[in-house]
């Protein structure tokens, strides 16, 4: 899928400076960055999930230990 991307010309001054020190096309870097951006914030998603079924399941637990 093609796509425009605006970019501010400080941003745009980066991506020029880093890519060509890497060696990659811009492209390549962006979808690079897309990518390690959905799996962080699916693995955060997962722990916010399995954090609130924790606290679901030990409810009553977790209230004995706070009034100890």
């Amino acid at each position: 899928m093609a796509m425009t991307l605006r970019l501010n010309t400080e941003i745009e001054r980066q991506l020029d400076e880093i890519t060509g020190k890497l060696g990659v096309s811009k492209s390549k870097f962006i979808e690079a960055a897309v990518v390690e951006k959905l799996n962080r914030d699916n693995k955060s998603l997962l722990a916010e999930k399995v954090f609130d079924k924790v606290i679901d399941r030990d409810k009553e637990a977790l209230e004995r230990l706070s009034d100890a």
